[in-house]
């Protein structure tokens, strides 16, 4: 049942009113004042409210706007009941926060529409913020999970590592001619690789699960040392002729979460790496410029590309184009959520046909 408050310092208009809504199901509550509607509202929250214009102390504009600076009126409907119809008092109302207006004297047809029309939109926008947390809610539940799985799957995998080490040591001193066979020793020496792989899965969970929380101090530092950083970490591809890099002149200097920053880069760079396709080097250009509130970034190489209409799904977790090349298909989807974190985004460029080309931007300025 929709509730409604009418609020008017005289009796016959509020009876006028109250006496066409009672056609329909409804709860209805009358206030004599601004002063005893806010009152009330304390106790007692309408899906809609009627405010005469003009009251003594307290008018319908004061009332309205007394109640939206309160968060929890924020988005309830107030419909203002006046007399004039001039330019100034609706400006008036609709500023205070009101939604719609009834000119008096009220007309049922009129009054019944408008009051409906406001209480559908509320309906309408109280779901929609319900589905807003609910989502929120299992994105959280989500996050959480992922975490705790990667957590507790760690520990025994670090644990199991660490006796086949041991087992391993004790195998090879009381059977020593197993290094002379080289099946078995080939098969030994795969064990702890598979073991090294479940833990770098685990760890790009851990990563996931926490991309969408800036946990560190956001700094303002410069992007090329960000960068600088990064890079030295690919120093033995850059060795081996794998990888080169063309970098700006000049760096801006960045307002960022460091360590999620450079996880961002390493990803990047770790997927242009990987997907060079059949060259046997790939050329990675970096670039960068400050542009308003904005600093844009993007980053090209010239490997095998993304297809265009693969543009939005690649940022999904555990999407993978390429099933031939190891990976857990989520580094893009966490360089996503830490740029998504600062607020900022990031897009492939469907217009770039040389390769594969990622834009992406976050505020310039503080992030509050």
């Amino acid at each position: 049942m929709d509730k409604i408050l009418i609020v008017d310092d005289q009796e016959n208009n509020r009876l006028v009113i109250e006496d066409i809504l009672r056609k329909q199901p409804s709860s209805i509550r009358t206030a004599c004042s601004g002063k005893e509607a806010l009152e009330t509202v304390k106790e007692w929250v309408p899906d809609v409210m009627l405010i005469d214009h003009m009251m003594p102390e307290l008018s319908g504009i004061e009332t309205t706007r007394l109640l939206k600076e309160q968060a929890r009126f924020a988005h309830l409907p107030i419909l203002i009941v006046t007399a004039k119809n001039d330019r100034q008092t609706l400006r008036e109302a609709f500023d205070a926060g009101a939604v719609d207006y009834i000119l008096k004297p009220v007309e049922k047809t009129t009054l019944l529409a408008r009051i409906n029309s406001a209480i559908r939109t509320k309906k309408a926008f109280d779901q929609v913020q319900k589905l807003s947390q609910n989502l929120l809610q299992q994105k959280q539940e989500l996050q959480d999970f992922t975490h705790m799985v990667s957590h507790d799957l760690k520990s025994p995998v670090v644990g199991a590592a660490s006796l086949f080490n041991l087992f391993l040591h004790r195998l090879q001193e009381d059977y020593p001619e197993i290094r002379n066979d080289p099946g078995m020793h080939e098969l030994l020496d795969r064990i702890p690789g598979s073991f090294t792989k479940m833990l770098t899965f685990i760890d790009t969970l851990l990563n996931y699960a926490m991309a969408g929380k800036i946990i560190g101090d956001m700094q303002t530092v410069s992007l090329g040392k960000i960068l600088q950083t990064v890079i030295e970490q690919f120093e033995q591809e850059q060795q081996q002729g794998i990888v080169k890099f063309r970098l700006p002149s000049k760096w801006p200097k960045v307002q960022c979460d460091v360590l999620k920053m450079s996880q961002v880069w390493q990803n990047l760079i770790g997927n242009s790496i990987k997907y060079r396709g059949k060259l046997d080097q790939v050329e990675i250009k970096i670039g960068t410029r400050v542009s308003g509130k904005w600093c844009e970034c993007w980053i090209e190489d010239n490997g095998n590309g993304v297809p265009s209409s693969e543009g939005d799904r690649i940022f999904k977790p555990f999407i993978r184009l390429d099933d031939s090349k190891q990976g857990s298909g989520i580094g893009l989807a966490t360089v996503a959520r830490i740029l998504e974190a600062h607020k900022g985004i990031i897009r492939l460029d469907p217009r770039y046909q040389n390769g594969a080309r990622f834009y992406m931007r976050w505020p310039h300025h503080s992030i509050t």
